[in-house]
């Protein structure tokens, strides 16, 4: 089975510049646990919901410190057509719990979450059963 299906499209996104206090925020208010970075409209990263406390852990000032200065590096997004045991790898082997997903231009497509991940497993053994 393919992720696509499975993804979560509504996403919430940022911009760099944003304040790392604004995202967490947002995130709250929408009762999400990521928002993807986006840049010129393409994925360039994400930030969580535990990035934000590791931040306050430290100390950090919130709201003076960017999402562009906090957020992941490297972002490489997956494609709607990776199987969900693939998925399960990556997420299992980078300890992720969520990755972005793009089209083949770049385009930010949605999020797989450990959600998601769950309900495509608990379908999968449904129809093979």
């Amino acid at each position: 089975m393919e992720i696509g299906p499975l993804i979560t499209r509504a996403v919430l996104t940022v911009e760099p510049g944003d304040s790392l206090h604004d995202a967490a925020v947002w995130m709250i208010e929408r009762g999400v646990g990521s928002a993807v970075v986006v840049t010129d409209g393409k994925p360039t990263g994400i930030i969580t919901d535990r990035d934000a406390l590791r931040a306050i852990a430290q100390g950090i000032d919130a709201s003076s410190i960017t999402v562009g200065n906090f957020v992941m590096r490297n972002l490489r997004p997956v494609s709607p057509t990776m199987e969900v045991d693939e998925a399960a790898r990556v997420m299992r082997e980078k300890g992720f719990r969520h990755l972005v997903v793009a089209d083949d231009e770049g385009s930010l497509v949605g999020v797989f979450s450990m959600r998601d991940l769950v309900v495509g497993l608990i379908r999968e053994r449904a129809v093979s059963a």
